[in-house]
């Protein structure tokens, strides 16, 4: 189940800059962006209905110049030369669920002064916006010719009609040689126009080697409609640009398991087995505690287990919120119906907001029945709380949990080592050394799997990228993550998280950057031992060995584009030597049906 995820449509950047740039070379997701980002005038737009809400898709319109201006020699070619080979990659790189149509202009009338009236209408469909058909516009692409005039405020019309009125977001790329040669309409005063008739239209352009004038009547089009110019002079400013070619849509959370539903009565409670579990939840927005909700399902632990219910709330990414959105509290408690003797555990955490910090899961533990308790260990009642604590309104979310039954070991565990106070000195930073490219994934569930060793990757704003790394007893484990400057030229944060085998928090980590990249070293305060749960509070978080996860996350905040991967390169060690323990990992599938 994926969590939908507004998102603004920063990649239609990508299209403008890609019209413009054929023979540079391409910027890989481990080659950190350098250059002078002042080639770029950036207008804020106005969160849409459709953003807060996660609505429709978003759909983009591409506009092609085949004015006659586009016949001036270029780099291997023309002008139009170089912008249909550059069209033509961008057509090959779009994902297959892109909403993209195309139109042109200047392709069939000359600029004779007797055709101006004709020039002026020569616009043409050349695909409409949809799901993206890449041999038709291939092929209309290699068919342009350049001929024509500059009909650049009809060409904004034409394209806003190609557009839905129920799209999320509707955008219009521009790329233009210089100005209208049809004016009236002063495409400035269509732009302002277009931006009034709805909330969601914002017209992106590049100046292409423009002009005074021409940059004047371009940076107008994009700032009337909250959209974004960026000038395109040589192959500095070119090279500077290329970073857009990467921007994307965030890769959304998605939850794992089988399909439950919390009761909302103890009497309605089902019973969940040992496994992975999904569901959404209805939070509410309350400063008293007690005036929340509670949820229930049932536990049965089989004797001589301890049981861990991992609740993971996934947050609704808001983009237009430096905090990436609310946070949620969740709240769990356990009682044990048997006898009124028994003890209750609680446990509960804050999920910061989307794009902050990556989700907090809240681990509740407790113990099944031992010889001679009487406390039965199948009568595990266990009641949820989600709450955004009044900070923010009450809303549908995903949840993904976790339950495990960890079996306790007998006399052996006198012979292991004992538990560690959780003092350990801090750890040296790991050498990031040849870094292999890797996918991460998109929640605990989907984690990649990675060994010790130097590793790259790439992240945009308000995503999750999850690892997952073999631990063994005896071991701490260390992660250092190293990025390159901005690639958004922009003040940013970095986390970097670890969890244990049943989602634990192990040892967290944040490094801001900007001009300069920044490094940052994580590691758990003790090696892992099973004694450590005996050693203080703390020790119970690392007392399991098994696969750990590593959650990277990029924060929001900052006035660039949230569309553009971010790279970052970690490595990751473990300190100590492999110890004793028993042999027992989480199961990490689906779990039983509820009964």
């Amino acid at each position: 189940m994926r969590v939908r995820r507004s998102v603004k449509v920063w990649w239609v950047i990508a299209a403008v800059i890609a019209l413009v740039v054929a023979v540079l070379p391409q910027v890989g997701p481990t080659a950190w962006a350098q250059g002078d980002a002042g080639g770029s005038t950036t207008t804020t737009p106005s969160p849409s209905a459709g953003q807060a809400a996660g609505a429709a898709d978003a759909e983009l319109a591409i506009i092609m110049d085949a004015s006659s201006s586009m016949l001036q020699p270029d780099e291997g070619g023309t002008r139009l030369d170089v912008a249909k080979r550059a069209a033509t990659d961008l057509v090959d790189s779009l994902p297959d669920t892109a909403n993209v149509g195309m139109l042109a202009y200047g392709t069939q009338v000359t600029d004779a002064p007797e055709n101006h009236e004709r020039g002026c209408a020569d616009i043409r469909e050349l695909a409409p916006v949809g799901a993206v058909d890449k041999d038709r516009l291939r092929g209309e692409i290699d068919g342009l010719e350049a001929r024509g005039y500059t009909p650049i405020g009809n060409s904004l019309r034409a394209a806003a009609d190609m557009l839905s009125p129920d799209a999320a977001e509707r955008s219009i790329v521009l790329v233009s040689d210089g100005i209208d040669t049809c004016a009236p309409p002063p495409p400035c005063e269509v732009a302002a126009e277009l931006a009034d008739e709805g909330v969601g239209l914002a017209v992106h352009v590049v100046g292409f080697r423009a002009d005074e004038a021409t940059r004047a009547e371009l940076e107008c089009i994009a700032g009337a409609t909250g959209g974004t110019y960026r000038q395109a002079d040589d192959a500095a400013a070119l090279s500077e640009s290329l970073q857009f070619l990467a921007q994307r849509a965030i890769v959304e959370y998605e939850t794992a398991g089988t399909e439950f539903q919390f009761a909302d009565t103890a009497d309605e409670a089902f019973y969940v087995g040992q496994g992975l579990y999904r569901t959404t939840v209805q939070t509410v927005s309350e400063l008293n505690t007690a005036a929340v909700p509670e949820k229930f399902l049932r536990v049965a632990v089989p004797e001589g287990h301890r049981a861990y219910v991992a609740v993971t709330a996934v947050p609704r990414i808001d983009l237009t919120d430096t905090g990436g959105g609310e946070g949620i509290n969740v709240r769990l408690t356990s009682t044990n119906e048997s006898h009124h003797t028994c003890t209750n555990n609680v446990a509960s955490s804050q999920t910061s907001g989307g794009g902050w910090e990556p989700p907090e899961s809240t681990v509740l533990a407790f113990a099944g029945q031992e010889p001679g308790d009487e406390c039965d260990g199948t009568q595990f009642l266990v009641a949820a709380q989600f709450n955004t604590a009044g900070l923010g309104d009450a809303e549908e979310l995903e949840v993904e949990m976790s339950v495990q039954f960890e079996p306790m070991p007998g006399n052996e565990v006198g012979t292991w080592p004992e538990g560690h106070p959780g003092s350990a000195p801090d750890a040296a930073p790991v050498e990031i050394s040849s870094p292999q490219p890797v996918a991460g994934g998109n929640s605990f569930a989907n984690a990649a799997e990675i060994t010790e060793g130097s590793f790259s990757d790439a992240i945009v704003p308000g995503e999750f990228r999850y690892y997952r790394v073999p631990v063994e007893w005896g071991q701490r484990p260390v992660v250092t993550m190293r990025t390159g400057p901005s690639v958004r030229d922009s003040p940013d944060t970095m986390y970097a998280a670890m969890y244990g085998p049943v989602r634990h928090g192990v040892a967290s980590e944040y490094v801001s950057f900007y001009e300069d990249g920044a490094e940052l070293t994580a590691a758990s305060d003790r090696p892992v031992n099973f004694t450590n749960r005996d050693a203080n509070v703390g020790g119970a978080r690392v007392a399991i060995a098994g696969e750990h996860y590593l959650a990277v996350s990029m924060n929001v905040q900052g006035s660039g584009p949230n569309g553009v991967e971010q790279p970052f390169e970690f490595a990751i060690r473990m300190d100590g030597e492999p110890g004793e323990g028993p042999d027992w990992e989480p199961v990490n599938e689906p779990g039983p049906t509820p009964s």
